[in-house]
């Protein structure tokens, strides 16, 4: 017998489910009637036509995306949480009954999957659905999503409730300017036809839907995480952010992540950029330029470095370092499985052990210092102050994307956030605040520069004259179009 089988189609073009979504769009609601009318014999059934609704909802956002973009259903009713914080529409597994439904009536293409052992579904809109939505006038903008800003996982990294208190109250109010004023901003990138992104085999949206900025929380404590997640530019890379546009104005991004050493060797009463070692690594030498067997990839082999570093700093063994760095690695973004034995850690920190040994005694001895922690006081006091002042800003992990303008109130802000957690950290510091200028200062930059240390007038020269002017292709031109007519009235109040 001679099998032919169907090469599997690549899913790399696909995204979860967003059971978030929510509109008061009359035709959209009118077409969720027709469809509900028509397929299902269910009588008015007010919770069924609610999870359709959904459906519908992110189909028209993934089709209007580009056609050939695939949702993910999960298949198993396990999948769906209960938690209703986390699901405040209640979507719950009847959605698996929908699916079904509309993939029997030839309403969406369904291709069965696997992830992670569990059922999934790979669907899109059908050329019958395809029809009605080109009947149909909806902006993307006027469906909007109902999300809990601030999550809490447990150990096991699963999402769980809690008791709100003024603390979250606080952070939740600030996370909700600062989403609305990522939603009215234009994020994007002007060579790009279609609105996605390749990196590294998979495809990201940069759309009005893929922005969202969250919170999240980890071990069941608000003392521990509280990084911003979220935001298609978190997803991507270093060279790829560089070309990043908002309201079509030019960026810059910000790196601070040499500050966590600087920090540590001040709690040693060192500084940093004083040290003695300066011949043997030359001055600007990145702290976390350690090299690793097995990862060729610069900017994940350093982020490795990065986490084993603050991991070690944050921990009472070596043991618990290295069961706590395997448990924070961000698996999703970058792959590496199997790799984090306890051996292959235990030869990258003595690697780190030796190149910093004038902290040694820091690493893994419970005298260290919660740098992540710090890390996101500083996050938070930056953002909070970008917001209130109403400019876009958006947050990498340890780096900041703004205007090219605000690059002065970035650094004014980082030496007072800055002084502000080092006072915490070390008592009756002899490190000047000046001293701090150079970190907020990106490599390409410091590469050029020697030993003597400029002043500021020739970082902003050399960062304004760096600028990229790029053409805009004509996807880009009608994505920033239909922006500027839905938030009319931001923009005509500039223009004023």
């Amino acid at each position: 017998n001679m099998y032919i089988i169907n090469p599997t189609r690549k899913h790399s073009y696909s995204r979860p489910l967003n059971i978030f979504l929510d509109t008061h769009n009359s035709e959209i609601k009118e077409l969720v009637n027709i469809i509900f009318n028509k397929y299902f014999n269910a009588e008015e059934n007010v919770i069924l036509k609610k999870h359709l609704e959904v459906l519908v909802l992110d189909l028209y956002i993934a089709w209007n995306t580009d056609p050939k973009l695939e949702i993910v259903i999960h298949m198993s009713p396990n999948s769906y949480t209960l938690v209703k914080r986390y699901n405040q529409l209640n979507i719950t597994k009847k959605m698996i009954d929908i699916v079904s439904v509309l993939i029997n009536h030839d309403l969406i293409i369904g291709n069965e999957g696997f992830e992670n052992n569990t059922k999934i579904t790979y669907i899109c809109a059908s050329l019958t659905l395809e029809n009605y939505f080109k009947k149909i006038k909806v902006s993307v903008f006027d469906i909007s999503q109902y999300q809990e800003l601030i999550i809490l996982k447990d150990n096991a990294k699963k999402d769980i409730d809690y008791e709100d208190n003024s603390k979250t109250k606080n952070i939740r109010k600030v996370l909700e300017q600062y989403n609305e004023i990522l939603r009215k901003t234009f994020i994007d990138i002007p060579f790009l036809e279609k609105s996605y992104l390749e990196y590294k085999g998979r495809k990201y949206n940069v759309n009005q839907h893929s922005k969202l900025v969250k919170k999240i929380f980890s071990n069941g404590s608000f003392d521990e995480g509280g990084k911003f997640y979220g935001g298609w530019w978190q997803r991507i890379s270093e060279k790829q952010r560089e070309k990043i546009l908002m309201d079509d104005r030019e960026t810059i991004e910000i790196d601070y992540k040499s500050l966590h050493p600087v920090l540590a060797y001040a709690k040693k009463g060192i500084d940093f950029w004083e040290r003695t070692n300066t011949t043997k690594y030359s001055y600007f030498n990145d702290s976390y330029d350690v090299s690793i067997s097995g990862i060729k990839d610069r900017e994940d082999s350093r982020a490795v470095v990065k986490l084993l570093f603050l991991t070690a700093l944050n921990t009472n063994s070596e043991q618990e370092c290295f069961h706590k760095f395997r448990n924070q690695w961000d698996y999703e973004l970058h792959s590496y499985k199997g790799l984090f034995s306890d051996i292959f850690l235990q030869e990258l920190l003595d690697s780190i052990r030796d190149r910093h040994y004038q902290i040694d005694d820091l690493f893994c001895s419970g005298n260290g210092l919660d740098l992540q922690k710090l890390d996101n006081e500083i996050i938070e006091y930056i953002v909070g102050d970008f917001t209130e002042r109403n400019l876009p800003i958006l947050c990498n992990n340890n780096s900041f994307i703004i205007w090219k303008e605000q690059l002065d109130l970035l650094v004014n802000n980082m030496h007072t956030a800055i002084k502000w957690v080092i006072g915490g950290v070390v008592e009756n510091s002899q490190i000047q605040s000046n001293q701090f200028n150079i970190l907020a200062f990106k490599d390409h930059i410091l590469r050029n520069i020697d030993k003597s240390i400029p002043d500021q007038s020739y970082y902003s020269d050399s960062i304004m004259k760096s600028s990229i002017s790029s053409d805009r292709c004509e996807g880009y031109i009608e994505r920033w179009d239909n922006h500027k007519s839905y938030f009319y009235e931001k923009y005509d109040h500039f223009k004023q």
